[in-house]
């Protein structure tokens, strides 16, 4: 890539970067390869000196420059991108993933599993006629400010995003009841739920589905790894007991919207393109994702309408606090059931 008859140079550069758990920098001679103009590299270098400092990469000599050829593509699609963010409605940024391609970010961070049969013997479908018997619901509902919501956390480079999106709900609801805002094991679920693949992918409603059945542990008493291990779930200490599953009317977009308000945070799948990798801040608005190939569990915590009128959710993502507005993605609803936000959705009764 950025092969032109421009002026091409090779400069043996002194490159300075933090190796993971080395406190002091370290200089290595890498060599630059000859396919990259010299603007490219004059103009990103000190870019991905800071990039590799603040996450802490650390990268082997023949590795180095494939990741910077990665940050170089990405900047210039981020920059591209905000030049039109208003029109778009939201803004790229340099994240963590920023020296990936997104099939790698995909294959890594994504789902791998086909969708689920959201009956089971646990589930109850939530009908429009309980939805009738609710009150008005509030313009605006943020289950953090009630206390409902766990700090943001980070599913490493495991595919576990549905272990942390059902987690994220049985926190809710545990809160809801109990006054206690407690936080359950990932990776409980990622080593025990045995009709789920660990960091392939799963799905939330079996997760929580296997909770009912089992109880699951706190995660300080089972932490999170980050890898498949042996179940090493212990029954006499689990932290909670839940007694069933809700799943939404699937693509049932105002039974989404009601659960949201009402019941506290919800479980949702979406199809996560590939602008989620970089996204920085604004309203994500999306007319070419699927509504029912999805890939992706986050939770549903909340949601508002902007001063421009937008209205969107407050979606909990498990990227870390680093990514986007502090581990959250304002999600629209200007579009409905943008990318399959309503088409697997539910949440755990205590």
């Amino acid at each position: 890539m950025f092969k032109s008859n421009s002026f091409y140079v090779i400069l043996t550069a002194q490159i300075l970067f933090l190796s993971v758990g080395v406190s002091s920098y370290n200089f290595v001679n890498f060599q630059q390869p000859n396919y990259y103009p010299y603007q490219f590299y004059d103009r990103y270098i000190t870019d991905f000196h800071k990039f590799v400092t603040k996450f802490d990469k650390s990268y082997s000599s023949s590795e180095f420059w494939d990741r910077f050829d990665n940050f170089v593509d990405n900047m210039i699609r981020i920059e591209n991108h905000n030049q039109f963010a208003t029109h778009h409605g939201y803004r790229l940024g340099v994240t963590r993933f920023a020296d990936m391609t997104p099939e790698e970010w995909r294959n890594t961070y994504l789902s791998k599993s086909p969708p689920p049969n959201m009956e089971s013997p646990f589930t109850h479908q939530y009908q429009q006629s309980e939805l009738q018997n609710r009150a008005k619901v509030p313009d605006s509902r943020d289950w953090r400010a009630e206390g409902w919501v766990t700090d943001v956390k980070d599913q490493g480079q495991c595919g576990s995003c549905w272990a942390f999106s059902s987690v994220a709900a049985l926190e809710g609801q545990y809160a809801n009841v109990t006054g206690n805002l407690t936080s359950f094991s990932e990776q409980n679920l990622v080593d025990c739920v045995t009709n789920c693949s660990g960091c392939d992918g799963g799905w939330m409603n079996l997760a929580m589905e296997w909770v009912v059945e089992n109880g699951i542990e706190t995660e300080q008493a089972y932490p999170y790894m980050g890898v498949d291990q042996s179940c090493a779930f212990n029954k006499s200490m689990s932290a909670a007991n839940f007694s069933s599953v809700v799943n939404i009317t699937q693509d049932d977009v105002d039974g989404l919207y009601h659960a949201v308000a009402t019941v506290g945070p919800i479980s949702v799948a979406i199809d996560a393109e590939d602008d989620m990798m970089l996204y920085k801040s604004g309203i994500y608005k999306s007319t070419t994702c699927s509504t029912t190939m999805l890939d992706h569990g986050v939770a549903v915590v909340g949601y508002g309408v902007s001063l421009k009128g937008h209205k969107y959710y407050i979606i909990k993502n498990s990227w870390n606090a680093d990514w986007g507005m502090d581990g959250y993605i304002y999600w629209s609803r200007d579009i409905p059931n943008m990318c399959g936000i309503a088409h697997a959705a539910s949440y755990p009764v205590v």
